[in-house]
């Protein structure tokens, strides 16, 4: 396909700076339920919804809500090899089939039990009256054998399948558990390994948080993450996945809905080679070491080890995710056999953490559950509610884990405790008060009153064993605050990208320098150099500056505006600080030979097929794949001598007629061409 030279302006130019999480520690009322959630996912606590269908998640979400969970988890959207709505009758033994996708695309129709796209973005809208965030479970590691180990399976679209770059190592299993090129190279289990250091899977990838968060997700839980390399490993193992793909999607999630999304990764037993750190500077993790073990010893009636909770991985608080089980355990046998109490018990001394974010699984009455339904159990009893809200109330402030006999307690600030009796249920107790301050307090549970003083902790623990003592009527005392070691922020001058401190054509030129590799920019520039914050830097910045230099202001620019630049991030103010009074009738578009297709029925892929009187092979069916934009408009460049399309769902039996094509970067929408302007 011959390109014109303008196409390397549309080449993406990912940022360089880390992804930061902002440490906001508060709390807020639900309006919908009264209920107190936390501000954000890190904070509060998520459950995860496992193979509940979208529907009942959508009519528990009051529930969920009311319970004081900041976050529900679903299984994986992506389209799997196989339907999960025929021919799969229990849980247990179809979990697995969500984690082999065969696409990089939300599933659109009925062959999944979770429900289709539609079904998911309306779960999403209900999430969002009431507050709550939606992690989507996501596997990028690998995609799906055929029907035996070591295999890719058919089903894969053939622009991945056909690729040998697309592919690590597929027919070599991971055998040296302490070698990081073994980890991430090899196939896990089987399953085909993905190339992940290849531009093409990471534009898939990309395209596919995009998807999501055009649909209302506000977080991703990345499943086998140590599986991927990152810029950390040895030469001849890292890659720039993580970065890369992050960044994206974070920086669309701010343009497009003001948000920054929540990530963690499946880091088990330690991140297999490489510091934690590797992960952390990138999202969350999971310590499922320290997780298991708290359980287990709640099992055992072991409270001393109960209270070891460090966390084993070596991650901080602040970025490590534990549970009381996981689908895992559940599913491998080593926690099914656990009973409810138990996991209400381990879930006071974990849900009760400071910093760290508690996973509750709402675990299935039983393996002969059919797929979709969403289950009442352990999740929505008043205990878990209790430990809930005494988190998001307690956000920010410090803990103290200790025990005394068989009685576990987690005291936060000074003016709250919880209290876990290991051994049984209703006892009395006197023990040391550690942090709390002198008082009487309530349990939440029970509505028992504990009295502190002298030193000593008193009062009775009900019937379920779990006591959560705080006083409503009083707000947690923050902890002092104190002296930020951070400089302030800086400001720079968006637009002026080659940083003088003004903004002129030679910006513009500096930009188009920049897109052809005739000009070197440092971090600091590349942030300047955005006008439109979009996450790249393309022809269209340099156009509005051009733009504003005549005063006029294109929708969506940011040129002349003064934001705060700190850590290598960017932030702008509530309100510009100066743009010109004009403003644009259009928006830039894309230079070259694109269209454009909305996508009214939702397809879960795009392609589009082209070709000419002249040269009918110009590609091979079903054609190339095309990018969300988002709002569901797909864009791709095609040779400017094609005269005739066909889009369709990447051959899965739906597509359109044979287009004529009406010139380059028009939109096809409900069969008829139009200017594309944005």
């Amino acid at each position: 396909m011959n390109k014109r030279i303008l196409s390397l302006f549309l080449t993406f130019c990912l940022m360089l700076s880390c992804i930061f999480t902002v440490d906001v520690m508060s709390f807020q009322a639900d309006a919908a339920t009264g209920s107190v959630l936390a501000d954000n996912v890190q904070d509060g606590q998520i459950l995860q919804c496992w193979n509940w269908s979208f529907n009942n998640i959508k009519n528990n979400m009051s529930k969920i809500a009311s319970q004081g969970f900041t976050a529900i988890q679903t299984s994986p959207v992506q389209a799997s090899k196989e339907s999960t709505n025929e021919g799969w009758s229990t849980a247990g033994s179809a979990m697995w089939v969500y984690y082999q996708p065969i696409s990089f695309s939300i599933e659109t129709n009925y062959r999944s039990a979770l429900g289709t796209k539609k079904e998911f973005k309306a779960m999403c809208d209900e999430a969002e009256k009431y507050g709550i965030k939606v992690i989507v479970d996501t596997v990028f590691n690998h995609l799906a054998n055929a029907y035996s180990g070591n295999t890719i399976n058919d089903q894969i679209t053939g622009d991945i399948k056909n690729d040998g770059n697309c592919w690590y190592n597929v027919y070599e299993n991971i055998s040296n558990w302490g070698d990081r090129y073994d980890i991430t190279h090899k196939s896990l289990g089987g399953l085909p390994d993905l190339n992940t250091s290849n531009s093409k899977i990471q534009n898939y990838a990309i395209g596919f948080l995009k998807e999501c968060i055009d649909c209302g997700a506000d977080g991703f839980r990345f499943d086998a993450a140590k599986h991927i390399e990152t810029p950390k490993d040895r030469d001849g193992v890292k890659s720039d996945f993580w970065p890369n793909v992050l960044n994206a999607a974070t920086s669309y999630a701010k343009s497009t809905k003001g948000i920054t999304p929540y990530y963690y990764g499946e880091i088990l037993d330690g991140a297999g080679g490489v510091d934690i750190t590797a992960y952390t500077d990138y999202m969350s993790v999971t310590d499922n070491v320290s997780s298991n073990n708290v359980r287990n010893a709640v099992n055992s009636g072991n409270a001393g080890s109960a209270v070891n909770v460090g966390i084993v991985n070596g991650a901080a608080n602040n970025k490590t995710v534990q549970w009381n089980e996981s689908h895992d355990t559940y599913n491998d046998g080593s926690s099914d056999y656990v009973n409810e109490t138990v996991l209400k018990k381990t879930w006071a001394i974990i849900g009760s953490r400071s910093e760290v974010c508690g996973m509750y699984l709402a675990r299935p009455y039983s393996r002969n559950t059919r797929l979709g339904n969403a289950d009442q159990t352990g999740w929505a009893d008043k205990e878990v509610k209790a430990v809930n809200i005494f988190k998001n109330r307690f956000a920010g402030q410090s803990e103290h884990i200790s025990n005394s006999n068989n009685i576990v307690y987690n005291e936060r600030g000074n003016s709250g405790v919880v209290l876990v009796n290991i051994s049984g249920g209703s006892t009395n107790v006197s023990i040391k008060a550690n942090k709390i301050a002198n008082g009487s307090y309530k349990d939440q549970i029970t509505g028992n009153t504990f009295t502190v003083s002298n030193g000593q902790i008193s009062g009775n623990i009900g019937d379920t064993g779990i006591a959560v003592v705080y006083n409503e009527s009083e707000t947690p005392t923050q902890k002092p605050t104190e002296p930020s070691t951070q400089k302030p922020a800086e400001q720079i001058l968006i637009g002026d990208a080659d940083l003088n401190g003004k903004i002129a054509i030679v910006d513009a030129s500096a930009i188009q320098r920049h897109l052809v590799s005739l000009h070197k920019f440092t971090s600091k520039s590349k942030k300047t150099a955005d006008v439109d914050m979009n996450g790249s830097i393309n022809i269209v910045d340099a156009t509005l500056i051009q733009q504003y230099l005549v005063e006029i202001i294109a929708n969506g620019s940011k040129c002349g505006q003064y934001v705060d630049y700190s850590n290598g991030d960017a932030v702008l103010p509530t309100q510009p600080n100066t743009v010109p009074t004009e403003a644009s009738t259009t928006k830039p578009v894309d230079l070259g030979n694109f269209i454009y297709y909305k996508n009214n029925d939702d397809w879960g892929e795009v392609k589009v097929y082209y070709w000419s009187d002249s040269d009918t092979n110009m590609t091979s069916w079903p054609g190339l794949h095309m990018e969300s934009i988002g709002d569901n408009v797909y864009k791709a460049e095609i040779p400017e001598n094609a005269k005739y399309v066909v889009f369709n769902n990447n051959n899965q039996g739906l597509q359109t007629q044979d287009i004529t094509l009406n010139g380059m970067n028009k939109i096809y929408s409900n069969g008829s061409w139009s200017d594309y302007t944005g």
